[in-house]
């Protein structure tokens, strides 16, 4: 018994080392699951040459993610040690981006403070789950918001309610709501000017913020809602005085416009794409955007450089290949543009991993590049720029030049990043019209009743797609539409898919 003292005494003194060393490596292993389960796919390829500076810097908005959350962990067994603040170089690029953390934790606090009105009913239909539900959505643009000038809380409140139970009767389950269709707003901020749209006059002030509401009866029928903004739109109307003074646009014509920051066309006033500023002011409304609301993404249409004049952006270009640039014209615009893209999307990552970042681009690639010098193909074989592109293929069957079927082929057999989700834009608002541009099918949307359902059951087909959208909302109750979307809504209830 006096040899067995000695031993125990050993034992009882080395238990608690190798319980920590126990402990630590299962923080370890906690810690590489959670960092790859937050690691966007690899970009790298065997046959393509290094990631671009762009790329790098969405990436690094991640990293800092991965750094922090990590340290979190670690620090629960060695609290003595201090936590050193990580500095990534997507963080140096802007000087609001901070953590996940923090950012996290910001957002709740803003959105508390911000929602007056009472919470849901806890009776709220649960929404689909993003990684299984089919995707069957509905743009509300600009022009189906309703105006929430002169009304109550209440009566705009009655009438967002019957909004979104009209998508959910339809069988849809996420909304992409109109947040900034111009240099404005559909919510309340502190960037932009409410837009004529939601107050009857820009920049004009509400008594309560419409699309807090909206989110209200958003979640009473389980709709997901992804904010929508034209990046680069100012304005349809090329006179600046129709602008709201408080119109971020207006303030920098005012003040002289000297790097051409805002452009003037024939077709209306356009934010130049060229600007960096620009690219700040447009993804600092963003941050605002999900810094204050409940919503599960952020998207962008198809509206990048307005024009393919020369006078656009000169004053950058020249400067670019003044400072030995080599790069031609379209392909340092695509640049422009990529970088915009890869930004807006390594910021809402940085503030909420969790958020959706698409982008419905034009269904005609070539124009894509050529004419607005958005490289969509980039944008689907690599991570870094969006979660879901949703091409526009408002055709139908029988249009000679771009056929459904053909544009849906097209851009299904693209290279495709496994983190990269495709879904097809359906144009709801041809129904029951002539579509003039369609040759020898330009009758088709008035002699049938049932191209959406034929579209859908295409679409599905495809395994390369994860669902649809129709653009727009009011065409779900347009009586020319009500038996194309009836037919939609029997093709949708036909199948359990994302049910």
């Amino acid at each position: 018994m006096k040899k067995l003292i000695p031993l125990m005494l050993i034992i009882c003194l080395l238990l608690p080392s190798c319980q920590l060393h126990s402990r630590q490596a299962e923080v370890a292993e906690s810690s590489q699951a959670l960092t790859e389960s937050l690691t966007p796919p690899d970009i790298s390829q065997s046959d393509e040459t290094e990631a671009t500076t762009e790329e790098s810097t969405a990436h690094s908005g991640i990293s800092a993610v991965i750094t922090s959350v990590t340290s979190a962990v670690v620090s629960v067994i060695r609290p003595e040690r201090p936590s050193q603040k990580v500095t990534s170089a997507a963080e140096k690029t802007t000087s609001a981006k901070t953590t996940s953390q923090k950012a996290t934790t910001v957002r709740a606090t803003t959105k508390a403070a911000t929602t007056s009105a009472p919470k849901t009913n806890p009776q709220t239909t649960a929404k689909p789950s993003a990684e299984t539900a089919e995707l069957r959505g509905v743009w509300i643009s600009c022009y189906d918001h309703i105006s929430a000038q002169g009304k109550t809380r209440e009566e705009y409140k009655a009438q967002t309610d019957k909004m979104f139970k009209t998508i959910k009767d339809c069988g849809l389950n996420t909304a992409f709501v109109h947040l900034r269709a111009f240099s404005d707003a559909f919510y309340k901020s502190d960037i932009y000017p409410y837009s004529a749209y939601i107050a009857g006059t820009e920049g004009a002030s509400l008594s309560f913020d419409p699309f807090e509401v909206m989110l209200e009866s958003s979640k009473k029928y389980g709709i997901s809602v992804h904010g929508w903004i034209n990046p680069f739109r100012v304005s349809t109307k090329k006179d600046p005085s129709l602008l709201s003074a408080r119109n971020p646009a207006k303030k920098i014509l005012d003040s002289g416009n000297e790097d051409g920051a805002i452009c003037i066309l024939s077709n209306g006033i356009y934010y130049n794409p060229a600007c960096t500023s620009n690219h700040k002011l447009i993804i600092d409304g963003v941050r605002e955007i999900i810094s204050k609301y409940d919503i599960d993404g952020i998207h962008i249409d198809d509206y990048f450089y307005p024009s393919t004049s020369q006078s656009i952006d000169k004053i950058q270009y020249s400067q670019y290949k003044a400072d030995g640039g080599t790069l031609s014209l379209s392909q340092w615009r695509e640049n422009c543009v990529n970088a915009f893209v890869s930004a807006l999307w390594s910021a809402v990552k940085t503030a909420d991993s969790s958020l959706t970042v698409s982008i419905s681009p034009a269904a005609k690639l070539e124009k894509n590049k050529s004419e607005l010098y958005a490289d969509c193909e980039l944008w689907l074989s690599r991570s870094g720029y969006a979660d879901l592109i949703i091409p526009q293929i408002y055709f139908g069957f029988r249009h000679e030049t771009m056929p459904f079927a053909s544009l849906l082929g097209k851009w299904g057999s693209l290279p495709r990043n496994a983190g990269v989700k495709l879904a097809c834009g359906l144009a709801a608002y041809k129904c029951g019209k002539a579509d003039e541009y369609a040759g020898s099918g330009k009758t088709e949307w008035q002699d049938n009743t049932d191209i959406l359902a034929r579209q859908l059951s295409s679409i599905r087909k495809n395994k390369n797609y994860s669902g649809f959208v129709v653009f727009s909302y009011q065409d779900l109750t347009r009586s020319g539409c009500k038996e194309e979307i009836q037919n939609l809504k029997d093709s949708i209830n036909s199948t359990g898919n994302g049910q």
